[in-house]
């Protein structure tokens, strides 16, 4: 018999059947139930069920290798692999009932994540790579092809990344901070930037690093072929990683040799490799992210000195960063030697191409009558923590001016910008009361805030009167709106009339701008504000106001409110690229958006109109992709 043949093969060989990437666990523990000598050998090797763990989650395996956690344990593989199918069952059944808890608000309170906390905070019982191992489960749930995942579980997975991430990201703040100021380098502090600001992605430091090393490397490249003498050749290994974690305090080489690295890192950046200013989308949040500018070769000054002065601090060049009110520049001279105190500063404009100023040759920047390097010639070095407030500050203007990325919420990402300037100034009182404002519109947990106001207040002797006036009235309508808070709503049921032709789910075409959109909720006639009417000229529709309006989903991420007599179906329905999706509806058909649970509660008789409507347009001959 075929089992016979099997029990009868070496335990190893068994092994190394089962370690095949196309057996998943079940298949393994199936494997193992059919006899006690299978059992066995299954049960007792450790090296297969860590095979099968980071087969399972691969990105763990660079987090087991380098955690100080379990540096000194002997690990149970079957073990990690149970307490992760666990705790990935209770992830799943925490996210599946988030929508009927939470569907009614845009923007969620960290205090509606705390479930969560047990599950990746150690303190709480969690194990100590808890975090890692949830992050992984969510960006797999994230990056399933949206067509064919659960879109609400994807909407909710997103905020609770964002809600992982960041609490994590708040510890190693905290880290990076204490460490001392050499070891606080630029690129540390940007890549912390770039995930808090990024919780879909996954950013790394390591591979950041990695690519700066890379850009390091074709300098010395051509340092080699142009001046095959210089004496970065006979610079030891341990130097070079120094280098690469420290600030240095002057340039290793001398004055013609450190002319030659800057002239070849130079040509490498902007020639070779491309790097330049973004002008045409300066305003767009991916120019604050140092992955995406790595990626893409364009970023803001502040980004792109980041990366310049990181690459040259490898190669043992020392760089300054200096925040002009106007522009971002890197100070640089030929020695730091204190007996040459006197030697002229150079500044390099990372974003014209890495040009070196001086006050004789400086272009007027950013529209101010004076060079900027004249006038604030006496500027100090900006540390990391200075720069990455910058950067903060940065991300706060860009989701002031609407530039956000694949169609993200405006609120949301001016709420990121703020908690994460928040994270690193925490007595600023001008950001706190921006987050009170935000948090008070979106109706969200105002516990903490006022906690922080009420600590704030605390030190009001040591503000400005006009300060002080702001907080404690801040603080006093923050109060009376946490009083204020109800507990959520039930559903309540909408009632079609027959003047209500479409429902929700629907794709729909609008007829005078021509977009594609999806129909999240209707209204029997206009309800929208008498401004918003006079404003839309609603008067001037031929049915007016008095008509069915749809609240719609639009493909450029935005979202409408649109008259009945300017929708019709779309002849060739298509997925509407928008960043709620998930929020109302769990599937796209290929013809229309299924609902989730609590929309078709709010909208119990659209799905018959839905798929009558659908039937009859495909009666008529148009074509549905139903697939």
């Amino acid at each position: 018999m075929a089992s016979d043949a099997i029990i009868s093969l070496p335990g190893e060989i068994i092994v190394y059947i089962l370690e095949d990437k196309l057996l998943d666990f079940s298949d393994v523990i199936n494997f193992s139930s059919t006899c006690k000598s299978l059992y066995k050998i299954v049960n007792e090797n450790n090296k297969l069920w860590k095979t099968k763990f980071f087969q399972r989650w691969p990105l763990l395996k660079e987090v087991y290798q380098t955690s100080k956690e379990l540096e000194h344990q002997m690990i149970n593989w079957k073990e990690e692999v149970k307490i992760s199918l666990n705790s990935r069952t209770i992830l799943l059944y925490l996210l599946s009932s988030m929508s009927n808890k939470h569907h009614k608000k845009q923007e969620l309170s960290n205090s509606e994540f705390k479930e969560f906390d047990f599950l990746f905070c150690p303190k709480e019982g969690a194990h100590p790579l808890a975090y890692y191992f949830l992050i992984d489960e969510l960006t797999t749930l994230i990056k399933c092809p949206a067509i064919v995942s659960n879109l609400t579980h994807r909407y909710y997975a997103l905020k609770v990344i964002r809600y992982l991430k960041q609490t994590h990201l708040k510890g190693e703040w905290q880290k990076f901070i204490s460490l001392p100021s050499k070891q606080q380098t630029l690129e540390r502090g940007a890549t912390i930037v770039a995930q808090w600001s990024q919780p879909e992605r996954h950013v790394s430091y390591p591979t950041i690093s990695s690519i700066l090393d890379n850009i390091a490397e074709q300098t010395k490249d051509l340092l080699k072929e142009q001046h095959p003498n210089h004496s970065i050749f006979s610079i030891p290994t341990e130097r070079f990683i120094f280098w690469k974690n420290n600030i240095i305090d002057d340039n290793q080489w001398n004055i013609s040799e450190t002319r030659q690295v800057t002239d070849a890192l130079c040509k490498v950046l902007f020639e070779k490799l491309g790097f330049y200013g973004n002008s045409e989308m300066y305003y767009s949040s991916e120019n604050s992210f140092i992955d995406r500018v790595l990626e893409r070769r364009r970023g803001i000054p502040i980004t792109l000195a980041i990366v310049f002065e990181s690459v040259a601090r490898r190669l043992g060049i020392r760089c300054e960063p200096v925040s002009f009110p106007s522009h971002f520049l890197l100070r640089w001279k030929e020695t730091y030697a204190p007996e040459f105190k006197d030697t002229e500063n150079y500044y390099i404009d990372v974003f014209n191409g890495g040009q070196f100023l001086t006050k004789k040759n400086c272009p007027r920047i950013g529209g101010v009558s004076r060079c900027p390097i004249e006038k604030y010639n006496v500027h100090e070095e900006a540390t990391a923590v200075e720069v990455v407030t910058r950067m903060a500050n940065n991300l706060e203007i860009a989701a002031r001016q609407h530039t956000h990325i694949n169609g993200t919420h405006r609120t949301a990402r001016l709420r990121s910008a703020l908690e994460l300037r928040y994270m690193i100034q925490p007595n600023d009182t001008n950001t706190v009361l921006q987050l009170g404002r935000i948090y008070m519109s979106q109706h969200m947990d105002l516990t903490e805030l006022v906690k922080i106001l009420e600590n704030m207040q605390k030190d009001l002797e040591l503000m400005s009167r006009g300060q002080a006036n702001m907080i404690s009235q801040t603080f006093k309508t923050l109060q009376k709106c946490q009083k204020r808070l109800q507990p959520k709503e039930e559903i309540k049921p909408k009632k079609r009339i027959p003047s209500v032709k479409y429902a929700i789910g629907l794709i729909m075409k609008h007829k005078i701008y021509g977009y594609l959109c999806v129909i999240t909720g209707w209204d029997v006639r206009c309800m929208a504000s008498t401004e918003w009417m006079n404003e839309m000229n609603v008067d001037g529709l031929e049915e007016g106001a008095d008509q069915p309006f749809y609240k719609i989903f639009v493909d450029d991420g935005s979202c409408q409110y649109a008259a009945q007599e300017n929708l019709l179906l779309a002849p060739n329905p298509e997925w509407i690229n928008h960043h709620a999706i998930g929020r109302y509806f769990y599937k796209f058909s290929g013809a229309h958006y299924i609902p989730n649970e609590e929309k078709a509660k709010e909208y119990p008789e659209d799905e018959k109109v839905c798929n009558e409507l659908i039937v009859e347009y495909m009666q008529n001959g148009i074509t549905y992709n139903t697939t």
